[in-house]
């Protein structure tokens, strides 16, 4: 027996290559590639009410999240100033574009697309975020690498719920695209201490001996990385 009706706004993308749901503050947004069977939209809904029920139940009982309009990069000492342009048609949904400043004036980010989806807008500039990750936090990590005469394999920048940073047995170290807000000293504890778990797997007594060598005061570092949620704003959590 089928349960209530779940209502959607149904969009069609010619970027699309499979049927995507999506759902935000504003229900359920189903997305279609062109010349899509309509037909088994309702089989495809049903088969995953539990989830789309969830998230729904979700969005309804969390704390009202604003877009940003500024996002300050603490690591790098980099903040940038959002503007928004509301195209509620466009088939792309979102874009951004920086505008990089020179001199004393901030840097500015438009962003352009259906800027009342708040989640559409988070989701977009996250996206932005793991550029940004990815260009300043791999080559970081391998300065600090080389400066500790200790190698990794290949770093990757991941967005993990709860972790900062992993270092795999292969010597491959994950990075959380987070870290960009943290202030620069954690950054760089976080990644001496997955560069020593290339020495020693787990947290035995060698490890935090690799690890004083680098960062005598590793113990207050480890509390303050502990507790560092607090600098990343709410809208990175609405993936």
């Amino acid at each position: 027996m089928l349960g209530n009706k779940i209502d959607y706004t149904l969009r069609e993308s010619p970027r699309a290559r499979r049927v995507i749901l999506r759902v935000g503050v504003k229900g359920l947004e189903v997305v279609v590639p062109r010349r899509f069977g309509r037909r088994r939209l309702p089989e495809i809904i049903e088969a995953h009410r539990d989830w789309i029920e969830k998230e729904l139940q979700r969005i309804q009982e969390s704390p009202a999240v604003v877009a940003p309009h500024s996002i300050n990069l603490l690591s790098i000492s980099n903040t940038w100033e959002v503007d928004y342009q509301s195209l509620a048609s466009s088939n792309d949904r979102f874009s951004v574009k920086e505008d990089a400043a020179k001199g004393i004036l901030p840097d500015r980010l438009l962003v352009k697309g259906d800027v009342d989806d708040v989640p559409g807008v988070s989701l977009v500039l996250i996206e932005w975020l793991h550029g940004k990750a990815h260009a300043h936090l791999v080559p970081w990590l391998k300065e600090i690498s080389q400066e500790v005469a200790i190698p990794f394999q290949k770093a990757t920048v991941r967005g993990q719920a709860t972790r900062w940073a992993s270092c795999s047995q292969s010597g491959n170290i994950s990075l959380n695209r987070s870290l960009l807000f943290l202030p620069a000293r954690l950054v760089r504890h976080v990644f001496l201490h997955e560069l020593c778990h290339i020495r020693e797997a787990n947290h035995a007594p060698g490890f935090w001996k690799h690890l004083s060598r680098f960062e005598p005061e590793f113990k207050g570092f480890e509390s303050e990385v502990k507790k560092a949620d607090g600098y990343v704003p709410d809208w990175v959590s609405l993936r």
